[in-house]
């Protein structure tokens, strides 16, 4: 009988562990938690929808082309309050032959700035983007343009909770003037407190 004890004690104890440890590391949906990643470290991470659709077609309409080129004032340099922040990293999801919005939404901004666009994810690759991010080098300031359905999951995966910026967590589909910034720590960890919904002024100086 104390042996089956010891053996159901140590069953039960390895058991807790295992959980502590994969809770540690991640949320209970699978999400990264904030506990840091050193391409994140010091981090500024700003998101965006796309600019306005096309009525047909995989493009941008006249007004999300318009956007687009007010973007690249309005981002270079990025102002909030008293800082000045120089985007130093553009993100773009993959194009598709459904929609290049994404990366058209910040080439007027990458020609004016000569940054390139990174596209090696397709919209719905949050985890392959956040994997590459948390890669990278720190100090970074990112500036990532993606499609409005799957960015809740991206502040997921970037270790905040979206229904703290978003409406019940979700991104309207009729609302395109909105800005996502999600600030890290030294360890890479998000700054819950120091993230913020940003609305764009309208019109786009």
């Amino acid at each position: 009988m104390r042996n089956l004890i010891a053996i159901a004690s140590f069953l039960v104890l390895s058991l807790s562990s295992v959980a502590l440890a994969h809770g540690h590391h991640h949320g209970s949906d699978g999400a990264h938690a904030s506990d840091g990643a050193p391409g994140l470290a010091d981090a500024t991470v700003l998101i965006v929808r796309h600019a306005e659709e096309a009525a047909a077609g995989p493009g941008l309409s006249e007004a999300g082309q318009q956007r687009a080129r007010a973007y690249a004032r309005y981002f270079r340099p990025f102002r909030f309050g008293q800082q000045s922040l120089a985007i130093d990293t553009l993100i773009a999801a993959a194009d598709t032959r459904h929609s290049d919005r994404p990366r058209l939404t910040l080439e007027p901004l990458s020609q004016a700035s000569g940054l390139p666009i990174e596209q090696s994810f397709k919209d719905r690759d949050v985890q392959g983007l956040v994997t590459w991010l948390e890669q990278g080098r720190g100090g970074r300031i990112m500036l990532i343009s993606w499609h409005h359905n799957e960015v809740p999951k991206l502040i997921q995966d970037l270790g905040l909770d979206p229904t703290t910026l978003l409406h019940h967590g979700h991104w309207s589909s009729r609302e395109y003037g909105q800005v996502v910034m999600l600030r890290f720590d030294h360890s890479g960890a998000v700054m819950a407190q120091a993230c913020v919904l940003i609305h764009e002024p309208s019109p786009l100086p």
